[in-house]
């Protein structure tokens, strides 16, 4: 009975520790995001805006969501990357998962340490380790916390597989599009923006990809890096390719319309030894629940009456 008693008492101090900390921690971002709005720098160019309007002013929502990106900021600081290098390649992960914007590095990694604090607090809160004991107590918030941190990252892998799949397959009719609008005399640059258009609605990802492009290249920015930033945004082989073929088209002096014509003969015949692997690989795929499964019942249906005779006749 001590023990037991001990046992609890562990708990719901383990338990009022961590909501103490949580409470302390909301706390002081909220002091410092407070701290933040009363800076006198702040209120010197509140006054000298003049006519702009003041965030009392601004819808509500917008104000939370603004709090809400401010608190996963201040979250993100234990877990931010040490080396620019590292951060770099966050954020060329979140992009190519579809995130370009200039706060997604600090809300993913807010994120991550909101999910390890709220999993180390669901296993605090929850009865049964407690009651198990000290050791899987700590082993269930190990491991909790552990699951917490990395779930974001597996969402994260997850979307960025089915975007590329969704751009690998809307790619071979926007190359159809662009080999059209080339060999109709536009410019690679004005065929980029024609196309970006006209796919917006039935090729979304790939036509966003592409007015960005169109967009980096009316700013200025040097065609083989606009390109290759769009390679990397995307991170699928085939728009490498066509990235290496229009780079290497515009430094040799080659057709670009050819080109473009022959990579899409490519892709297609690619897209169709697919195709092909994929159905090759259906019976293989279908022998397993076919065997255990499906067999199984037609082997009863089959020979059940025969069995139930034959056992009728010799039980006589």
């Amino acid at each position: 009975m001590d023990a037991l008693l001990t046992g609890y008492s562990q708990g719901l101090l383990l338990v009022g520790a961590a909501a103490g900390l949580c409470v302390l921690f909301l706390a002081l971002a909220v002091f410092l995001l407070w701290r933040r709005g009363q800076d006198p720098a702040a209120r010197r160019l509140e006054g000298l805006a003049g006519g702009l309007p003041s965030m009392e002013d601004q819808p509500a929502g917008r104000s939370l969501k603004d709090l809400g990106v401010a608190l996963l900021s201040r979250l993100a600081e234990p877990a931010r990357p040490r080396h620019a290098w590292q951060e770099s390649e966050l954020r060329n992960r979140l992009a190519r998962a579809g995130f370009r914007s200039p706060s997604a590095t600090r809300i993913f990694l807010g994120l991550r340490v909101a999910c390890l604090l709220l999993a180390m607090v669901w296993v605090l809160l929850s009865p049964l380790p407690q009651r198990a004991g000290t050791l899987p107590l700590v082993l269930a918030l190990v491991g909790a916390a552990c699951l917490g941190y990395m779930a974001p990252q597996l969402i994260l892998e997850s979307r960025t597989r089915r975007r590329q799949k969704a751009i690998t397959r809307e790619l071979p009719d926007v190359l159809d599009l662009l080999v059209i609008t080339v060999e109709a005399g536009l410019g690679l640059d004005a065929a980029i923006k024609r196309v970006s258009q006209e796919v917006a609605l039935s090729c979304p990802l790939l036509g966003g990809e592409l007015n960005l492009l169109s967009l980096e290249l009316r700013a200025g920015i040097p065609r083989a890096m606009a390109l290759r930033n769009l390679a990397q945004r995307c991170g699928v082989d085939e728009m490498s390719g066509l990235v290496t073929m229009l780079i290497q088209a515009d430094r040799f002096g080659v057709s670009v319309g050819r080109s473009l014509r022959v990579h899409s003969d490519t892709v297609r015949t690619k897209r169709r030894q697919q195709m092909e692997e994929a159905a090759a690989k259906i019976p293989l795929k279908l022998l397993f629940p076919v065997l255990f499964m499906i067999f199984p019942a037609i082997m009863v249906v089959m020979a059940g009456p025969a069995i139930i005779r034959v056992s009728q006749g010799l039980f006589r």
